[in-house]
């Protein structure tokens, strides 16, 4: 092993980043040495970190394609020849049900990846679910690997403005609308990630809101038979000079004022005070009990709709989530159950509820820069916001659909172990 490890050395040294990618493209299906070692041997070396994850990742794409299509092309036949078409059928729809998680599990630790390239071949599952099961399980696991490398070799770990957006976009994207708190794991990162100096903390919390507009755009879209309803619900209550209470607009609106007045009351206040990182920490915690509360109170809830009341008193929880480590999301989710909401009935009126909050903030953000804040530079915030919006997309999709079937116990699971790890630690 030991003359293995100088051998690769000796690739990276001599070919640099084409050798990083060599090595990672063998390593998905057939080398026996892990891509972490590549990631830590060119961070070691001073080479930037941005270049080498763009390397790997694309290296890490390749080799798994080619691990893919060979048990696709050859695996495939031979399964079938040795266990008979029934048993690869039973196989395949396993694979299709669960295979996504087994690629992001495999990806995010360090069992052979190449098992599961092989495997998700043979049984033929969907090309793009793999691609996406191994970018969502390779990206952070390289990350955590090359910070901690930069940290030991006391290297450079990003040097790009950009690098930093995109991964603090794509954060955002995954976590507005899974309910685990979208604020608190943005100050989480932004604590941990090496930003350039030009970064300040203003920068951050405007950078931050323009990431939630990134997210409103996707709620925009993804909704966008709800909110041309809205419109013209809205439309007709201001043209015939009446309020109509069984109106999703006028429902909207009223969720949408507790959150709109705490934020013109506290503004940022709220936020700076309770950005330390043992602070998200607790209220992680506490946003988890929360959830598991909602659960067991809201099990057997048949309520498709809600009424003027119930709006407000969702409206009322989704102010509290100005407090990182407070979920917008899983507390308005979690709160429409305890009013007898469905789980995923409640989702969706979550989701356009924020909508709206999202860009009350957006607009309070642009007013800010008007009237004097300072501006995040442009390309970071422009990379991030668009970031931010890909990736909302799809999480909106994925999650309704994910809370048909299951419950927001799993969350809670992820929320308790993160806040105890961040009180451990700080």
């Amino acid at each position: 092993m030991h003359q293995l490890m100088e051998i690769v050395r000796n690739v990276i040294e001599t070919y640099g980043y084409w050798g990083i990618f060599t090595l990672t493209a063998l390593e998905q299906f057939i080398f026996p040495i892990l891509a972490d070692a590549f990631v830590v041997i060119g961070t070691a070396m001073g080479l930037p970190f941005k270049n080498v994850l763009i390397y790997v990742l694309f290296a890490a794409l390749i080799g798994s394609y080619i691990g893919y299509f060979l048990g696709k092309y050859l695996g495939h036949p031979v399964v079938i020849w040795l266990f008979g078409k029934s048993r690869l059928d039973k196989g395949e729809r396993f694979i299709k049900k669960y295979g996504v998680w087994g690629v992001i599990l495999a990806g995010l630790t360090p069992i052979p990846f190449k098992i599961v390239t092989w495997t998700a071949g043979i049984f033929e599952m969907s090309f793009w679910k793999f691609t996406i099961g191994v970018l969502l399980g390779r990206m952070p696991r390289y990350i955590l690997t090359g910070y901690a490398a930069s940290l030991i070799y006391k290297t450079q770990f990003h040097t790009t403005a950009e690098m930093s957006a995109i991964i603090l976009g794509t954060l955002q994207g995954v976590t507005e609308f899974l309910p685990i708190s979208s604020s608190g794991h943005l100050a989480i990162m932004e604590h941990f990630l090496k930003l350039p100096n030009t970064i300040g903390a203003v920068d951050l919390e405007l950078f931050d809101i323009f990431l939630h507009g990134g997210s409103l755009l996707a709620i925009l879209i993804f909704f966008w038979k709800d909110w041309i309803h809205v419109l013209k619900e809205m439309w007709h209550m201001v043209t015939k000079w009446r309020l109509d209470k069984n109106s999703l607009a006028l429902k909207l609106i009223i969720g949408t004022i507790p959150a709109i007045l705490a934020g013109l009351i506290f503004g940022g206040a709220i936020g700076n005070q309770f950005r330390q990182l043992a602070y998200i920490g607790t209220f992680l915690i506490l946003i988890a009990i929360f959830f598991l509360y909602a659960e067991w109170k809201g099990k057997r809830n048949t309520y498709e709709t809600v009424g003027i009341k119930k709006s407000l008193i969702i409206g009322s929880a989704q102010a509290l989530a100005l407090i990182p480590g407070i979920s917008r999301a899983g507390t308005t989710i979690a709160t429409g159950m305890l009013m007898g909401l469905k789980r995923d009935a409640a989702a969706r009126f979550s989701f356009m509820l924020g909508g709206i909050a999202i860009l009350a903030a957006n607009v309070y953000a642009l007013f800010s820069i008007r009237n004097g804040a300072a501006m995040p530079d442009l390309s970071f915030t422009l990379v991030g916001t668009f970031t931010s919006f890909v990736v909302s997309l799809a999480s909106i999709s994925w999650l309704l659909k994910f809370l048909e079937k299951h419950t927001l116990r799993s969350f809670s699971a992820y929320l308790l172990i993160l806040g105890s790890i961040l009180l451990m630690m700080f």
